[in-house]
């Protein structure tokens, strides 16, 4: 849906105003479009029936799956993460082995933006151990969490209506060796700690907020300023952290940076000084998927034609909720040995 579309759809339920507001905050993301599991042909939606979470996620572990020929029978665990899941319990990805069939282990993680790395850095451990393949989701329905009349009392919103999609992407996992078609040599995940409120939180629903405004739809509410001025300083350590870990920035081909938003490529060249046309951000027609982002990111990087044989993707995560970063090296194709 376009960003002119998804407008004129909310238009009815905004404040006078607020549509043409949207519209500049849309042009000033540089976000064009994004795909939604709503309509927007009320201002409160569940999602349509064949893009719940569940089976958004479902259909992106599949492929996954195809993509490294594995069965559904041969998963020996199913790890999902998301900020916005079918139910609060019994937990998203429960719903999402259901739909899929699959009868094993699973777990998840309440995360967004970073949710990634930390399950990357889990199934590591468990992949040395033996347990493979493994299946990580990332999904994001959070459009269905978004009420379009409480823009009229918190103009914030109209930021979560124009800068977020929905989505899922997944990746399937096992040690080095088994596959052609790429491998991790690094993980990492952490924090910047410190006494410092949400950047972004989900308001109600917690037991932190038992008392729920039954009029009012649970919603996100962001600190954009803070956000804005923190965001860099996640990026900048994940970086580090890499750095640190061996990797020489004159040896990545390729950086993907959490999507944010459409000018995420050239904000990342300017802050870390990177090579622009080496950054990859396809925000522009996606939206901020948040915990889906680096999955479809990277799916669409490898499917883009662009990585060649041996290329060294460095995946660069920052997450506003409570400051976390994380990252992975990934490697195009199965050339060379590992380094890390």
């Amino acid at each position: 849906m376009t960003t002119s579309e998804l407008v004129r759809r909310a238009s009815a339920y905004l404040p006078p105003s607020a549509p043409a507001l949207a519209l500049r905050i849309g042009k000033r993301l540089s976000i064009n479009a994004r795909h939604l599991v709503r309509s927007f042909d009320a201002p409160q939606e569940v999602p349509r029936p064949t893009d719940t979470a569940p089976k958004l996620a479902a259909r992106a572990v599949r492929a996954a799956l195809a993509d490294g020929v594995h069965d559904v029978e041969r998963l020996r665990m199913l790890l999902g993460h998301t900020a916005t899941p079918h139910t609060l319990l019994p937990g998203n990805v429960a719903w999402v082995a259901e739909e899929m069939g699959y009868l094993g282990a699973h777990m998840e993680l309440r995360q967004a933006c970073t949710g990634f790395a930390a399950a990357t850095v889990l199934s590591a451990a468990l992949v040395a151990s033996g347990v493979d393949p493994i299946a990580i989701v990332g999904s994001e329905t959070g459009s269905v969490f978004l009420d379009p009349r409480h823009a009229a009392v918190d103009k914030s919103q109209l930021v979560n209506l124009v800068q977020m999609g929905d989505g899922a992407g997944a990746i399937a996992l096992g040690p080095i060796g088994n596959t052609t078609l790429g491998r991790i040599e690094l993980a990492f995940y952490g924090s910047l700690g410190g006494n410092r409120a949400p950047g972004i939180a989900l308001e109600q629903g917690g037991s932190g907020s038992p008392h729920l405004d039954t009029t009012r739809t649970p919603h996100f509410t962001h600190d954009h300023e803070a956000v804005g001025a923190h965001g860099f300083e996640l990026l900048r350590a994940s970086l580090r952290v890499a750095t640190e870990s061996g990797v020489a920035p004159e040896s990545i081909d390729w950086w993907l940076a959490h999507p944010a938003n459409g000018r995420m490529a050239e904000h990342v060249a300017r802050w870390l000084k990177l090579p622009p046309e080496k950054v990859f951000c396809e925000a522009s027609v996606l939206g901020n998927l948040g915990s889906a982002a680096i999955w479809v990111a990277l799916d669409r990087l490898r499917r883009s034609g662009r990585l060649a044989e041996g290329d060294r993707v460095m995946v660069l995560g920052a997450e506003a909720s409570k400051y976390m970063f994380g990252g992975l090296l990934y490697v195009h194709g199965n050339s060379g040995r590992p380094d890390t």
